[in-house]
């Protein structure tokens, strides 16, 4: 169901109240104030990234869907582009259980390549530097993403996972799940979840990935499964500090949301790695 004003403007107030409190309690960096340097910015994309840059990712899916209809030499007609996207009969046999293990798995490892190639790609990475540009990691930052990079990332997960055949209704099911995780491991707390901390993202493994202190960079690029990270050598979450430093070195990432949605097009902007 597309979001309205009045739903994302409920959300939040509900895990502003939320984590607000979680924030206080259990902190990862103490003393950070409610209202932050970029806090009403972030408010601002708070209401641009479900309103507008997921509803223009859904039809750039949509179409890229189409177009791989035709390229197969399917018809475009409803009841074709039906079969064409429908479960595939393989996947579909599996038990419920087992075909949402391995959606989470396919779902994860298609977010870890294209986040690293965000990160690698001097063409991309300023889209994506726009999200790495908060100095301070909490819960609200998680939503400043520019609209091209909310693109490319949904493009490279659902296209796939569609293709591949797995039935849209699991799909549909945790898309709300994913979005509040998502939300979650940007938080400003103290959370690593013990001998979980190689199975489930934790806060603390992902506010290492924005770190602007040299040993978080480009680390930990799974959103929901670290060992995926641990496979290819880029896990980092050491069991004796915390990252105390954000955003990006020497970036010049505005502070403005019109700025931050200008820059991936400024002339001179440099890869600018991490």
């Amino acid at each position: 169901m597309a979001a309205s004003f009045t739903s994302v403007a409920m959300g939040l107030v509900v895990l502003g109240t939320l984590f607000g409190v979680l924030e206080r309690l259990v902190p990862a960096v103490g003393g950070q104030p409610s209202i932050r340097r970029g806090t009403w910015v972030d408010v601002g994309w708070w209401f641009v990234t479900p309103l507008v840059s997921k509803a223009v990712s859904r039809v750039t899916i949509v179409l890229v869907l189409v177009a791989a209809a035709v390229a197969a030499g399917v018809p475009i007609r409803a009841e074709t582009l039906q079969a064409f996207l429908a479960p595939r009969p393989a996947l579909a046999a599996l038990p419920w259980a087992a075909q949402l293990a391995l959606f989470l798995l396919v779902a994860d490892l298609l977010a870890y390549a294209s986040h690293r190639w965000l990160h690698a790609s001097p063409r991309l990475w300023p889209i994506h530097a726009v999200h790495h540009s908060s100095t301070q990691v909490d819960w609200l930052s998680s939503v400043r993403v520019h609209p091209l990079n909310d693109v490319v990332t949904r493009l490279a997960q659902a296209v796939p996972i569609v293709m591949i055949g797995f039935d849209p209704a699991i799909v549909a099911a945790y898309v709300p799940v994913f979005l509040f995780y998502g939300v979650l491991v940007h938080a400003n707390v103290d959370w690593t979840f013990g001998p979980l901390r190689w199975v489930l993202a934790s806060p603390v493994f992902h506010r290492w990935h924005h770190a602007a202190e040299a040993e978080g960079l480009n680390r930990n690029f799974a959103g929901l499964f670290p060992f995926i990270d641990l496979a290819f050598g880029t896990f980092h979450m050491p069991r004796d500090r915390r990252p105390e430093r954000f955003g990006i070195p020497d970036g010049d990432v505005p502070e403005t949301m019109r700025g931050q949605l200008a820059y991936p097009f400024r002339r001179g902007v440099g890869p600018g790695l991490r």
